[in-house]
């Protein structure tokens, strides 16, 4: 009997399916028949379990606390561990597609290294043997012991080992670090050469300090100037220094580019402070780490990334920048002017009438400038870097602007673009070549909204081009102030005729 009603069960089973929750009752059921017909105690029937739950348990493996440990520690790796700011290698992101020719030319020094990064290096020997003929020149000038001057350095030599990246320390005591910062300052303070402004080849600013500490003659403050005059190249007076002490000299050469202690730098920084003051309504730390994403990765940079990776064309009526060079500007009746100084900071666009004015600062072109720029780009996408990226959205700029010879032939003729190469064709290429794969950060945003609202009105550009064409130079304009004037006599000697009869 219990075999034929078991058979049973499982037939109907296999004939029709049924839900989870009615084959459980069929064996409950099943179940209580079978015990009705057997002698003995009846066992308690089997509690129903429920449909959703979950009897697994998951056990953390080692290797998964170890992750969860490093986000956990993670706040603990910020700047204020170490009195001076960190002096990073070259970001893996810059480096991307950079073959290793490039990367030779534009962030490997080619005569000296300072600093740790490419100490030892076979063609840089040459230069070893001389780093303690300047020290000695240069102690002896500040009237300064050299034996003082490395126990201040060793004293403080943890500082200067949490400034480097911890893999370039792995081969260097105390004593060889000490004295390698010892040779590498005191040259940088005797002499000013173009390997400064190269990431990977920097010192701590608070070791050139400590040099300076006991100088009696030199000061610190006229070797700065010095530096900052050859960095920027073009004649600018340092008279002005930065407000905040630097994180080593090429962190001061961007400042100077910047003019960070000039009214235009202030304005431009605390507008996007008072910008984050007014979305700052909570200060924990998830919406900390919230706004910083959205700042690193807005919906701004996201486009113009997607736009620069894909070529997306851009449609007048949205709010895409439309004009792409110089010479799209100037038919738009956009002039160029020369701002009044060099800082990077100095742009400005203001729209009169059919014509509008651009002023941008001086800039020469030499050898130096391609790696100085890439290096500075390359500094700014460090994590301790200033997180304006102002250089950055500079050189986006210009790319916009110049993309032939002839938006390089137009700047120099406003005296805005001082061309040392030679060739026009060669600059273009250099803003083409920096900026390939850089995503702008917008701090320029103003000056293209302006420059955007005077080139979408068709009227201008319609004058502009009328103006250029008939009246481009004075014999054009004399010959219609002629023909204006002899319309004017006829229509007056025809009245009088007219008149008479």
């Amino acid at each position: 009997m219990v075999e034929s009603n078991s058979m049973e069960a499982k037939q109907k089973l296999i004939e029709k399916p049924v839900p989870l929750s009615g084959i459980r009752q069929q064996r409950a059921s099943s179940w209580r028949e079978d015990c009705d017909q057997t002698e003995g105690p009846k066992p308690e029937p089997e509690p129903e379990i429920e449909e959703h739950r979950i009897d697994v348990i998951v056990e953390i493996s080692d290797r998964v606390k170890n992750w969860i440990g490093s986000v956990g520690n993670a706040k603990e790796r910020t700047p204020s561990q170490n009195p001076w700011p960190s002096i990073p290698k070259v970001p893996d992101q810059i480096l991307r597609g950079t073959t290793p020719s490039d990367f030779k030319k534009f962030y490997e020094p080619r005569v000296i290294s300072f600093g740790p990064y490419h100490h030892g290096k076979p063609h840089l020997q040459s230069m070893e043997k001389i780093k303690p003929l300047c020290a000695k020149e240069f102690l002896a000038a500040s009237h300064q012991s050299i034996e003082d001057v490395y126990k201040k350095i060793e004293s403080n030599i943890e500082a200067v080992r949490k400034c480097y990246d911890t893999n370039a320390m792995n081969e260097y005591d105390d004593e060889t670090l000490a004295w390698m910062m010892l040779l590498d300052g005191c040259f940088i303070l005797q002499f000013i050469l173009v390997d400064l402004f190269l990431l990977e080849n920097q010192l701590p600013f608070g070791v050139l300090q400590l040099i300076f500490e006991g100088a009696r003659v030199i000061t610190m403050k006229d070797r700065i100037k010095e530096f900052i005059n050859i960095g920027m190249s073009d004649g600018t007076s340092a008279s002005e220094m930065p407000l905040e002490k630097p994180a080593h000299l090429l962190d001061l050469l961007r400042s100077a580019f910047l003019g960070s202690s000039r009214g235009g730098y202030k304005k431009m920084i605390s507008k996007q402070q008072e910008q984050k003051a007014a979305n700052n309504n909570n200060n924990n730390n998830t919406h900390h780490c919230w706004r910083m994403m959205k700042e690193f990765l807005s919906f701004q940079c996201l486009f113009q990334m997607i736009r620069r990776l894909f070529g997306l064309s851009q449609d007048n009526n949205n709010q895409w920048k439309t004009f792409r060079h110089i010479r799209e500007l100037k038919a738009a009746g956009i002039q160029f002017q020369l701002s009044g100084t060099s800082f990077l900071t100095d742009i400005s666009f203001k729209s009169h009438f059919f014509y509008g004015y651009l002023k941008l600062p001086f800039l020469l072109i030499d050898d130096s400038t391609k790696p100085k720029f890439l290096n500075l780009v390359a500094y700014e996408m460090c994590p301790d870097a200033p997180k304006d990226y102002t250089v950055s959205s500079f050189l986006c700029f210009l790319d916009d602007l110049i993309d032939h010879p002839d938006d390089v032939k137009e700047l120099r003729s406003k005296k805005i673009l001082y061309n040392s190469l030679g060739s026009d064709r060669e600059v273009a290429q250099i803003f083409n070549e920096i900026t390939d794969g850089l995503v702008d950060f917008g701090v320029y945003e103003d000056v293209k909204d302006d420059i955007q609202k005077h080139y979408d009105k068709i009227v201008n550009t319609w004058i502009a081009q009328a103006l250029h064409d008939h009246f481009s130079s004075p014999w054009t304009f004399m010959a219609f102030i002629a023909a204006v004037f002899i319309l004017f006599v006829t229509g007056v000697q025809a009245y009088y005729t007219i008149a008479d009869n």
